[in-house]
């Protein structure tokens, strides 16, 4: 699968919008907090823990005030007591960690069935309290527990075997902890969501020694794809990243805190905040732009930081039939011009779907790399409303974002299209279409409105040439009057009034 370069420069940290709604889901795993740190997080985070019962002592009685919900952990089976002790105590708690990874002999060190026999205390407690729990959170691991002559490597394993020896057991999430690389995370909770249950992901960053993060701009990559498939997962219910802070300080190896001082965030605690909330009632309307992270649903895909002069994530890892779908809100019916912002190395293709019918083929340029960036334009016919918009690649590139215009009009984005059209005064149907810099080969789209913005016309070519023919009155003859041309392709655009005489 292809790497692609990140960068990520200061002024766009600048510039990017961090005024949005806090995510219910995102939370952070840590301890040695302050009374500013929590000033800090509450901005963005909702939930925290700290792999203990009860909060430290810093923040124990004013944690409460800025709505950051502290979630308990019995780490093993004789957490349970502490929990229990602090659930008395704290009438603000709804849920509990179970225990922490019991398949590695170095954590909780607890078999399934030793995990099982000490669950119906921990749900006595839940039953008291009216609280829901987490299984145990498991991961692969090294050095593992065994039994009946089983070794539990496997996590899902481990859970599959947890659930025959507790299958009446009270279990609300699935907790998980992940430490691969690339967009690894996605196939991990495919697995999981065989068990029918909301995910919460309470460890999660690039940890992979078999392909090692060297430095900080890898870790945020690997985070801003990660925290974006999360956060808009449905089946993912809560998550938070490993580590707000490490004893060692945020140079530590692999550059994993979100704090490096008290109330202050590092690069990458930073980016974790910026991520977009994700809005499921989200409708972006038209004309408008849609940022490509900002899906609805998607199969396949996933995003990563852009090196593009705007934008915040791209998806990319595209294969042919990857899909990602977004809700519009088309303000009128009309033609509307479709410009999408791709990068890739190969030519390709995509089909734009509006409620599930095909509408428009955009086909894609070799732009020379996966962030060389180009604009590409296809007319496109929308009626009013709220709709689907879904796009199903053909063919491997990436894209940043679509902007819909009405197509009548020049679009951002694109340059101009050199053009000349004659005659003009059109007098026996037949116009000539001279594109001085046009890319031969390229599909360029040629429409005719008449003064009401209705089209009339529209024909594609792919000029080995400069120049063409256009017959207006090809599918019927066109009454006099005027009218608007207008040329898309490549990465530029014209438009001409045409009069017919």
């Amino acid at each position: 699968m292809k790497q692609i370069a990140f960068i990520l420069s200061l002024l766009f940290l600048v510039t990017f919008v961090t005024a949005q709604s806090k995510s219910y889901k995102r939370g952070v795993a840590y301890g040695y907090h302050s009374v500013k740190d929590m000033e800090k997080a509450s901005q963005n985070i909702s939930w925290w823990y700290n792999w203990a019962a009860q909060p430290e002592l810093a923040v124990r009685n004013t944690y409460s005030n800025y709505n950051v919900d502290f979630t308990p952990m019995a780490w093993n089976s004789s957490g349970i007591s502490g929990v229990s002790s602090w659930a008395d105590k704290d009438s603000m708690i709804n849920y509990i960690l179970g225990f922490n990874e019991p398949n590695f002999k170095e954590q909780a060190n607890m078999t399934p069935k030793q995990a099982a026999a000490a669950w119906p205390a921990l749900q006595k407690v839940a039953k008291k309290h009216n609280l829901k729990i987490v299984s145990p959170a498991v991961n692969y691991c090294g050095n593992c527990v065994s039994e009946g002559g089983t070794t539990y490597n496997n996590p899902f394993t481990y859970l599959d075997h947890f659930f025959a020896a507790c299958d009446t057991c009270q279990v609300d999430y699935i907790g998980l902890h992940w430490y691969g690389s690339g967009n690894s995370i996605v196939s991990y909770v495919n697995n999981a969501r065989k068990y029918g249950k909301p995910i919460w992901m309470t460890e999660f960053a690039s940890w992979d020694d078999s392909n090692p993060v060297k430095t900080v701009e890898d870790q945020k990559k690997y985070l801003a794809g990660a925290v974006n498939f999360l956060e808009r997962d449905s089946a993912v219910y809560r998550y938070s990243w490993f580590i707000g802070r490490t004893s060692g300080g945020a140079k530590t190896y692999p550059y994993l805190d979100l704090y490096s001082t008290t109330g202050m965030l590092t690069e990458l605690g930073q980016l974790y905040m910026d991520i977009p909330v994700y809005d499921p009632d989200q409708r972006f309307p038209i004309p408008g732009r849609i940022e490509a992270e900002e899906y609805y649903r998607m199969s396949g895909l996933y995003a990563e930081p852009t090196s593009d002069t705007e934008g915040f994530l791209n998806l990319g890892w595209a294969e042919k039939s990857d899909w990602a779908e977004y809700k519009i809100n088309v303000e009128e019916t009309g033609s509307y011009l479709l410009n999408a912002r791709i990068a890739g190395t190969t030519t390709g293709a995509a089909d734009i779907l509006i409620d599930n019918q095909l509408k428009v083929t955009i086909k894609t340029p070799n732009t020379g790399g996966y962030q060389n960036w180009r604009t590409v334009a296809q007319n496109i016919e929308l009626e009013a409303g709220e709709h689907i918009l879904k796009i199903v690649i053909k063919g491997g590139f990436n894209f940043n974002w679509f902007e819909i215009t009405n197509a009548t009009f020049a679009n951002r984005g694109l340059k101009k299209l050199e053009s000349v059209v004659y005659p003009n005064p059109v007098k026996n149907g037949i116009i000539n279409v001279e594109l001085k810099d046009a890319i031969a080969g390229d599909d360029y789209s040629c429409s005719l409105f008449d003064i009401q913005g209705r089209k009339v016309l529209q024909t594609e070519v792919f000029p080995e040439r400069i120049l063409f023919q256009i017959d207006l009155n090809k599918e019927k003859k066109l009454p006099a009057g005027l009218y608007y041309l207008h040329i898309a392709g490549g990465n530029s655009v014209a438009n001409h009034k045409i009069l017919i005489e």
